[in-house]
C-alpha cells in the first residue's frame, strides 16, 4: 500500500534548506521588475513552518509603494520586526524638501517619503536594492505650504533613503530607468560595498570627490547608464581600491555609457582586474577584436566569458584563441552593425577557433554558448558536427541568441 509523505515528514534539516531556495527564488531580478513580499504567505499555512521559515524569510523585505511603509511603520513594534532584515528592496521616490543655502542643505534635507523612516529602523541592513518608484507619494501643496515654506522641492536619490549617512552595506544595486538622476555616495557609505550595480544617469555628488574608495569591491555590474561620469576615465580611476573577481557591462539603452578600448584596458591591465573570474560584456560596440585579445591573455583566472560583440569595422584578431586555460562558460554571439559590412571571412575564422580551442580542448568546458548568422552555423554541416562534439564530450551546448535573455537577469 502506497504511503504519503508530507512536507513535514522531511528532515529539518531539509525544510530549511527549502525555505532558503524558495526565498532565493523569490528575491530573483527579472526586467528591473522589484519583487513583492508573496514570500511571506508561506509563514500563514502552521504555526510549525511559521517557527521555522520566521527567521529566514523575514530577513528580506520589499517596499513598493508609500502606503505600504506608512502601514509598516504604524503596525505594533515596527522597530522589532524592521531589526531582524538584512536583505531590502526599495522604491524610491528621491524627492526631497531642502533649504537654498547650499552650507545647511547636508543638515536640513527633508524626505518626502517615510522610506528613510523605515530603513533607519533595519539595524541590521547589509544588502539593499532600489529600484524606480512607480507610485509616488501625492504632494499636497496646501498641507506642507507652511511647513515647508523656506524650502524647495528637489530631487536627492541617496538623500531621500538616507539623509545623513547610510549603514556599511555591503551590497548596494540600482535597478533604475536610463533617465533617473543618481548622485551617487552622495550619502551611501562606499568603503564596505562589496558587490555593486549601476544604473541611471549617475553623476556625481555637488562638492564631493568625484570618485570615493571602494577597497572592498569584488563584484561590479554596469547596466544602462546614462551619464557621462565614466565616459572619460579609466575604470581603476573611477573605482579606486577595488579588486574585482566579477565584472558585467551591458548597454541597456541606445543613448547609454558605452564601453571603449581604454575602459577594457584599465579593467584588465591594472590592479583593479586582474583577478577576475567573471567578465560578462553586452552590447559593445566601441571595443576592438585587439584589445578583447589582450585583455584575455592578461587574465589567466577567468573562468567565465561572456561578449555580445556589435561589429562596425574590424574583426583583424581572433581572440578565441586567447582564451585561457581556466575557462570552463564560454558565450559568444556576434553580429554586425546595421550600417557595416558583414564581415564573414572573419566570422568564419572565429568559428573555426571555436571548434579547435573551444569544443575539443582536452578538458571540456561545462557551458558553450554560441551565435553566428545561419550561413555560417550551415557551412559543411557545422551546427550538426558541434552537436555531436557536445553529445560526445558531455558538456553543454547553445547554439543560437542568449543576449537579451542574459540583459534581463543582471
Amino acid at each position: 500500500m502506497a504511503t504519503t509523505c508530507h512536507f513535514l515528514d522531511l528532515p529539518v534539516e531539509l525544510r530549511l534548506q527549502i525555505y532558503e531556495h524558495v526565498l532565493a527564488e523569490h528575491q530573483r531580478v527579472r526586467r528591473r521588475i522589484q519583487p513583492s513580499n508573496a514570500h511571506v504567505r508561506l509563514l500563514y499555512v502552521c504555526k510549525q513552518i511559521e517557527q521555522e521559515a520566521g527567521p529566514i524569510l523575514k530577513r528580506y523585505i520589499s517596499l513598493l509603494h508609500e502606503h505600504q511603509i506608512q502601514t509598516l511603520l504604524l503596525r505594533a513594534h515596527p522597530s522589532r520586526l524592521l531589526a531582524h532584515v538584512e536583505w531590502a528592496d526599495v522604491a524610491n521616490d528621491g524627492r526631497v524638501y531642502h533649504v537654498t543655502e547650499p552650507e545647511r542643505e547636508a543638515e536640513d534635507s527633508a524626505p518626502l517619503s517615510s522610506l528613510h523612516v523605515a530603513l533607519a529602523r533595519m539595524t541590521s541592513l547589509k544588502r539593499l536594492r532600489v529600484f524606480q518608484c512607480r507610485q509616488g507619494l501625492p504632494l499636497n501643496l496646501q498641507s506642507t505650504m507652511s511647513l515647508h515654506r523656506s524650502r524647495r522641492l528637489g530631487l536627492r536619490f541617496e538623500r531621500a533613503m538616507f539623509p545623513k549617512q547610510s549603514p556599511a552595506l555591503a551590497s548596494y544595486a540600482l535597478h533604475l530607468s536610463p533617465d533617473t538622476r543618481v548622485e551617487l555616495f552622495d550619502t551611501v557609505r562606499a568603503h564596505a560595498l562589496v558587490d555593486l550595480r549601476l544604473s541611471g544617469n549617475t553623476v556625481t555628488p555637488p562638492g564631493q570627490p568625484a570618485f570615493s574608495p571602494v577597497p572592498a569591491l569584488r563584484h561590479l555590474t554596469l547596466h544602462g547608464i546614462t551619464g557621462t561620469v565614466f565616459d572619460r576615465h579609466p575604470l581603476d580611476e573611477c573605482f579606486p581600491g577595488a579588486r574585482l573577481e566579477s565584472f558585467t557591462y551591458a548597454l541597456g539603452d541606445r543613448l547609454g555609457f558605452e564601453l571603449r578600448n581604454h575602459h577594457l584596458e584599465s579593467l584588465a591591465g591594472t590592479a583593479l582586474g586582474a583577478g577576475l573570474r567573471s567578465l560578462t560584456l553586452l552590447g559593445c560596440s566601441r571595443i576592438s577584436s585587439g584589445v578583447v585579445t589582450r585583455c584575455l591573455e592578461s587574465l589567466p583566472r577567468l573562468e567565465h566569458f561572456a561578449l555580445h560583440l556589435v561589429t562596425v569595422d574590424e574583426l583583424r584578431s581572433n581572440f578565441v584563441l586567447a582564451l585561457p586555460p581556466s575557462l570552463s562558460v564560454f558565450k559568444l554571439q556576434v553580429i554586425n552593425a546595421w550600417y557595416a559590412i558583414p564581415l564573414r571571412d572573419e566570422e568564419r575564422e572565429l568559428c573555426e577557433a571555436i571548434e579547435k580551442v573551444v569544443l575539443l580542448r582536452e578538458v571540456p568546458l561545462e557551458h558553450v554558448c554560441v551565435c553566428f548568422r545561419a550561413q555560417l552555423l550551415a557551412e559543411d554541416g557545422r551546427q550538426e558536427r558541434w552537436a555531436r562534439i557536445a553529445e560526445e564530450r558531455g558538456f553543454k551546448l547553445s547554439i543560437g541568441p542568449w543576449e537579451s535573455q542574459l540583459v534581463d537577469e543582471i
